[in-house]
């Protein structure tokens, strides 16, 4: 009897070995698992982010293509690409070292870095350009049958702008102000892009103004289903409006873009670009660049 239960005793212990070892070793194997997810090749894992825009919109698109860019030619680096309110937050993100990179509109860097604006009397020194990456171009719209010819025709109308403090409003506002017309001399109404077209549509306002890489969707839309006009800039308007804001550049929408557009439209362009604060070190910059290009 003695031994029977000296025998149970032992098959128990036994049994209480195996499944302390076995916890051990799970401990052991999570343990390595997570060093070495954050290691590659025992070299410690760099993360990275990036802010860009909101989820809808394309800096958060090409903020996820860059992400993979790097992740796939940057050994040892994992991105992480933010939503934001885009390029005054992100330049602020910048600033204060919350992000390490992010995709702006070079006149709100400019800004940034000067003061001015939106930014009025704050200063943000520390941050650094990268690279330039897509153009943005103005769109100006309004439907044919309103007989608008000019920006110059726009006094006492209904203008649709983008979000306060927007790149698109900031030069519509600047375009108009070239043809002798401030703010006081048109009616602003804030509207997205999908609501401009709408509004356009519906007979709501009277100018569309479109700052987006050309087709634009809102653009494509509108003039696929209504006879729209597009609306050039003067190259007097044009040099005025470059020389006091030298962030954006003279460009043009193609003949032939949009359905029924037959002529070139001079305009104005804009690069996005990707910007940088100057605590990041020059070989983690220079492999991002070197990955996205």
């Amino acid at each position: 009897m003695l031994k029977v239960i000296k025998a149970v005793r032992f098959t128990a212990g036994r049994k209480k070995m195996k499944k302390t070892y076995f916890f051990v070793m799970v401990l052991v194997g999570l343990s390595a698992f997570l060093l070495f997810g954050l290691t590659v090749q025992g070299a410690p894992v760099k993360f990275i982010s990036i802010a860009t825009g909101g989820t809808g919109g394309t800096y958060y698109v090409i903020g996820g293509g860059m992400g993979k860019l790097i992740e796939k030619y940057v050994p040892g680096v994992k991105v992480s690409v933010e939503s934001t309110a885009a390029s005054t937050e992100n330049c602020r993100l910048v600033a204060s070292k919350r992000v390490k990179f992010a995709i702006v509109m070079p006149d709100s860097a400019y800004f940034a870095y000067n003061g001015g604006r939106e930014f009025g009397d704050k200063k943000y020194p520390n941050i650094r350009g990268v690279m330039a990456g897509h153009t943005s171009t103005m769109h100006f719209i309004v439907r044919t049958k309103s007989g608008i010819k000019s920006l110059a025709d726009l006094r006492g109308k209904k203008v649709a702008l983008a979000a306060p403090g927007s790149p698109s409003a900031f030069i519509a506002e600047a375009a108009l102000e070239a043809y002798g017309l401030t703010k006081k001399d048109y009616k602003p109404t804030l509207l997205t892009y999908a609501e401009q077209a709408n509004a356009l549509r519906d007979d709501t306002i009277d100018m569309a103004c479109i700052f987006a890489g050309v087709p634009a969707a809102a653009a494509l839309d509108i003039s696929s289903t209504h006879d729209v006009t597009f609306l050039g800039v003067g190259k007097e308007e044009i040099r005025k409006v470059t020389e006091k804001h030298p962030y954006w550049t003279a460009g043009v929408i193609k003949a032939g873009t949009y359905k029924g557009q037959t002529v070139d439209i001079p305009t104005f362009n804009s690069p996005a670009m990707l910007i940088t604060s100057d605590d990041v070190d020059e070989e983690t910059v220079y492999a991002v660049a070197k990955a996205i290009l």
